[in-house]
């Protein structure tokens, strides 16, 4: 249920709009379909008070295909913050816990210019390019600075072609009393992550040892894997035992694996 002092509260004018009232619950599934995807231009300015930054550039991916089975995630997990612009009155903190706010994530080219989310195959059928749920809701905590903030964390993103992209990520409020199939929901800001590079399996580098940020972020219950990393360059064996795993991957790690008698 809405709180009535969130809503009395917030101001979601932004500098343009675009048709996302559809597309946020349709994207939250890997089966949407690239017509729902708002077409946003990540160079225009937002006036609002709120922005968002990117807490935790994506650096590398994986391309994972056509192929559902064996899908790798951009690494490190996207994660962004809603901040204040400027200094705000005291008890403003508490409009960065409405629960409404959601942030949506699409595929760019490196210089900004294109939105690649979609893809049109040889056969012209349109499927997507960016692939896992495209929607975050806020998880409100504290960082690994123990520093309380407003994050959105993307776990689960993937590419299926190789190059260099850049991910959009742009701020709706929801007014929930008011949504409309085919209605329009107004852009509160927005931010561009900076360039990474998805490689093909031969090229790809491995998985990194996941950073503090999230490892603090899964110790207060966000959803969000955390690894122990397999990176090719990976640094020194000793710094493996300071690095925690993800339970539910230790869990059916050493499954069926039996112990010899001494």
């Amino acid at each position: 249920m809405q709180s009535p002092s969130y809503t009395a509260q917030r101001s979601c004018e932004g500098p343009y709009h675009s048709s996302t009232s559809a597309s946020v619950s349709e994207s939250s599934s890997t089966k949407a379909e690239p017509s729902l995807i708002p077409a946003v231009s990540p160079g225009k300015k937002s006036s609002s008070r709120y922005e968002i930054k990117v807490r935790q550039q994506p650096l590398a991916a994986r391309a994972c295909g056509f192929g559902e089975r064996d899908r790798r995630v951009i690494d490190p997990p996207p994660i962004v913050q809603l901040t204040f612009r400027e200094k705000q009155p005291k008890g403003a903190e508490s409009e960065l816990r409405y629960p409404f706010n959601v942030v949506h994530c699409t595929l760019w080219n490196a210089d900004g210019s294109t939105d690649e989310t979609a893809l049109v195959q040889a056969d012209r059928r349109t499927t997507r390019r960016l692939m896992g749920t495209l929607v975050s809701s806020p998880f409100v905590g504290v960082d690994e600075n123990n520093q309380e903030g407003c994050f959105f964390c993307f776990p689960d993103l993937s590419c299926r072609t190789s190059g260099e992209y850049r991910l959009s990520f742009v701020l709706m409020c929801l007014e929930v009393g008011h949504l409309e199939t085919g209605g329009l929901t107004p852009v509160v800001t927005q931010v561009m992550s900076d360039v990474f590079t998805v490689f093909t399996a031969k090229d790809f580098p491995g998985m990194r040892a996941s950073t503090a940020l999230t490892k603090a972020l899964k110790r207060q219950g966000c959803a969000i894997s955390v690894k122990k990393g397999n990176e090719k360059t990976s640094a020194h064996p000793q710094e493996k035992d300071n690095v925690e795993e993800d339970p539910a991957e230790e869990s059916g790690a050493g499954r069926g694996k039996k112990r010899r008698k001494p």
